[in-house]
């Protein structure tokens, strides 16, 4: 369970009241970009989600995305180790 405040979390009309997490919460502080889309993208889709990860990674950037296979995944996999996973309850 995460036992800190997430500033982001103050514009939220109804913040999550828990939140839990297996990893790496020191990512929760970092600069943080989204990247998301479909589950069947094309070649080029593939290479520039790839690129972009791993671009912002190398600065310090934190990805977050959904699990889902295709470009959640590839963006996390162009990031790796700095991703947050974020899971439907």
């Amino acid at each position: 369970m995460i036992d800190f405040e997430i500033p982001q979390f103050s514009i939220l009309k109804k913040p999550p009241k828990t939140l839990f997490s297996i990893g790496n919460n020191a990512l929760l502080k970092t600069k943080m970009v989204s990247i998301v889309g479909t589950r069947r993208p094309i070649l080029y889709t593939k290479e520039q989600t790839l690129k972009l990860s791993s671009a912002f990674s190398s600065i310090g950037y934190t990805i977050v995305s959904g699990a889902a296979m295709g470009v959640d995944a590839l963006a996390h996999t162009g990031a790796f180790p700095n991703t947050i996973a974020v899971m439907a309850n």
